[in-house]
């Protein structure tokens, strides 16, 4: 990890065993322990030894603490640091900046000429004709007749950008009944992806004035939502797969791009908080599409088209990112068909009386060991009746609105 750029040059009278003598130098009186790049260069005459090395002074996070390095000392960031930082630094990639060997040769044209009609049919594109290379240069994707990462990444003929669909047969990854990885560029793939989910959930009849509307479990707002902002704000150092996993009880999105360590959706929900903008090119080029928004409204999107639709969702945290799940209607099981436990009921009617009640303190109230609690509330969620709300360190379980279809009495 390198936390400061330097640039030394020692004057060397041979080069006999001078590469190692500089190394041994940077060890024991700079306390510098990095992978460096030393070469021997010409200059004034003389031979010289040319070290340099760059990397950032951005903070890491260990066990849920912010450090930054400081000499060689790990100090600890406070509150009021973390602030300072995030008014100063915006946490954007650099990886989409950086120059390719590709050129405009190298596009899907078919996928450009699409995205230059989205933009200019919703207004956020004034561009008469289309031309590649106008386009191109005006969205900033190109620089010296090489594209950028981020361009490659959006619209490149043979992008390797990941995408990971699968249909299972339980909540779990055990067993699936359809499994495929696919490659390709991020405007391509979003469409994909969508498409996917669209064709294995449950859709159901509506006749309205004569006319038959068919409506989906899930919004395809919501859907498309999601979806367009894993890839929108996906980790694309290393090549990052996107998942979609359709369960019985739930629709799956998986986002390979780490989540604000202390936030959740609902935070942006309920805070109206600004958008953390990993990828300011992607992002920005998918703004005039459409097909994202920069206020950072997402979520606020989200929750109020599923909550119009009855349709509940949840999330949860993993090391290099997050789930997003939306609980699907089909698996909410009846009355006749609910046989739960007397200690899932007794948890359930917990939940649903004390929010934020804890694990520990269920188990004082039902006089059971907390392995024994957790088994119980998964399948309770598994069953499609209660959600967890926040992350596993903060957050809570809720009970969904399916209350009717539980027999409480023994």
């Amino acid at each position: 990890m390198l936390y400061f750029a330097i640039y030394v040059c020692f004057l060397v009278e041979n080069q006999n065993n001078e590469l190692a003598k500089c190394k041994t130098y940077l060890d024991i009186y700079l306390n510098i322990y990095l992978d460096i790049f030393l070469a021997f260069i010409a200059k004034e005459g003389k031979e010289i030894i040319k070290i340099s090395f760059s990397g950032h002074t951005r903070p890491y996070s260990v066990n849920g603490r912010y450090l930054i390095r400081v000499g060689t000392e790990n100090r600890k960031m406070s509150n009021y640091d973390l602030k300072c930082l995030i008014q100063n630094d915006d946490y954007s990639s650099k990886w989409e900046e950086e120059l390719t060997t590709y050129t405009s040769n190298d596009i899907d044209d078919d996928a450009l000429f699409d995205f230059y009609n989205s933009a200019v049919n919703c207004g956020r594109l004034e561009m008469k004709k289309f031309d590649k290379e106008k386009l191109l240069s005006a969205l900033e994707l190109v620089k010296n007749n090489q594209l950028k990462n981020g361009c490659y990444a959006l619209f490149g003929k043979d992008a390797k950008i990941g995408l990971k669909l699968a249909t299972y047969a339980t909540d779990n990854k055990v067993s699936f009944t359809d499994l495929k990885l696919i490659t390709g560029n991020i405007y391509n793939l979003i469409d994909k992806a969508i498409n996917y989910i669209l064709n294995n959930i449950s859709w159901a009849s509506k006749i309205n004035k004569r006319k038959r509307e068919e409506i989906p479990e899930i919004p395809i707002k919501a859907i498309r939502e999601i979806v367009v902002n894993a890839f929108a704000h996906a980790s694309y150092d290393v090549i990052p797969d996107i998942e979609i996993g359709i369960h019985p009880s739930k629709v799956e999105i998986y986002n390979p791009g780490t989540f604000p360590e202390d936030l959740t959706p609902y935070d942006f929900i309920n805070k109206n908080l600004p958008s953390y903008k990993r990828n300011r090119l992607i992002l920005d080029v998918l703004f005039r599409s459409k097909d994202v928004e920069k206020s950072g409204t997402g979520f606020q999107r989200v929750d109020e088209i599923c909550k119009e639709q009855n349709v509940n969702w949840t999330f949860r945290k993993e090391g290099y990112g997050f789930f997003f799940e939306f609980l699907r209607k089909n698996s909410r099981v009846t009355q006749a068909d609910q046989k739960l436990s007397d200690t899932e009921k007794q948890i359930y009617s917990l939940i649903a009386a004390k929010i934020g009640i804890s694990k520990n303190e269920i188990a004082q109230e039902v006089d059971k060991s907390e392995k024994t609690v957790q088994r119980a509330i998964n399948n309770l969620i598994s069953n499609g009746l209660v959600i967890r709300v926040g992350s596993n360190k903060n957050g809570y379980w809720q009970t969904t609105n399916n209350e009717k279809n539980i027999n409480l009495q023994n």
